[in-house]
């Protein structure tokens, strides 16, 4: 089967394309196929919904400003998608599925306080519209309206999300104490995004396998698939903040560059490049500058394989489930990814 398309008739379903945000009020950038639409309607209203509950006209504007930008929801389809593993559709998995995507956006209103951005998802950011003070406190707002639902879900998720939050709390303060190293391995990198990005993809299907009663043998699976994928969707992330369009990403290219976060590319091409080391090490963030000298190396390749090998171990971990269309359509979100950088 073809697992560029979600779903076995091509003629009835719309390729998955995770380059492209989604504009105010669709489902997720990938436009799903029939018949998950009502599960990702209903989250969809859940997030607004929570996300915007607050008497204050600012907090509600505020908290939901990123949500209406649109945005993949990757993370919430993999609740939802996971969940087919056992009883789909229910209320607690719609909440975990809504939390999660909460969680996740609310480290997006820090993390863009942190880097001092002023877009993301093709609009002003929080911080560039509002100002730092509002910005945390919204997206404190976030996190803490996340916990909220996750706790009305019950279950294993609101241990699930604490400790999710936990990891990516971990993951970020690691990226933060590296901040301007150009010497540092790309071991280390890969060990900070697996805290900081593939938790919530890890957490999200083990949200969908455990609010839907999935077997033990299905929940490992569907864990190892969100860890993998979530690495692999983090590594190809950071080679579009190099090579990637404004367009099509929603953000400013060389932003993690111009912050001194070395990702990948960078660090595997200072390995090969002392001179471009030492620049990065004396300040020089400028892309045009910079970007010459890391595909000289042959970095941007070598990690685009490297993205490759980790979506493999995602799709690979599949291979134990039921040959499905949701199993279909969690692959093809492994194609949508990769499908950007090849």
């Amino acid at each position: 089967m073809d697992r560029t398309w979600f779903g076995g008739d091509p003629a009835g379903a719309v390729p998955v394309n995770l380059s492209s945000e989604a504009p105010s009020g669709v489902v997720g950038a990938n436009r799903a196929p029939e018949w998950l639409a009502p599960d990702l309607e209903r989250v969809e209203k859940l997030l607004l919904a929570t996300a915007g509950s607050s008497q204050n006209p600012l907090v509600s504007e505020a908290s939901t400003h990123l949500i209406k930008a649109g945005g993949k929801r990757v993370r919430p389809l993999i609740v939802v998608l996971s969940a087919r593993a056992g009883q789909s559709g229910l209320v607690g998995t719609d909440r975990a599925a809504a939390a999660v995507e909460l969680i996740h956006l609310a480290s997006l209103y820090h993390d863009d306080v942190i880097d001092e951005t002023d877009v993301r998802r093709g609009v002003p950011t929080p911080q560039a519209k509002w100002g730092t003070a509002i910005a945390v406190l919204a997206g404190d707002y976030l996190f803490a309206s996340g916990c909220a639902l996750g706790a009305q879900a019950g279950g294993e998720v609101p241990i699930l999300l604490a400790c999710a939050i936990t990891e990516v709390c971990e993951g970020q303060i690691a990226e933060t104490e590296c901040l301007g190293d150009p010497s540092r391995k790309a071991s280390e990198y890969l060990d900070t995004i697996r805290l900081k990005t593939a938790t919530l993809f890890r957490a999200a299907a083990e949200l969908g396998a455990a609010t839907s009663a999935a077997t033990p043998e299905e929940r490992a699976r569907l864990v190892a698939f969100g860890e993998n994928f979530g690495i692999a969707f983090q590594i190809v992330d950071d080679l579009l903040d190099l090579v990637g369009d404004t367009e099509n990403t929603g953000k400013t290219p060389g932003t993690d560059l111009k912050e001194g976060v070395f990702t990948m590319p960078v660090l595997l091409a200072c390995e090969r490049d002392p001179a471009l080391l030492s620049r990065l090490a004396r300040g020089d963030r400028d892309l045009d500058a910079m970007l010459p000298m890391i595909e000289a190396t042959g970095a941007l390749s070598l990690t685009a394989t490297e993205a490759a090998a980790y979506a493999h171990k995602a799709v690979d971990a599949l291979e134990g489930l039921p040959d499905t269309e949701w199993r279909l359509a969690l692959a093809s979100l492994v194609d949508g990814v990769l499908a950007q950088v090849e």
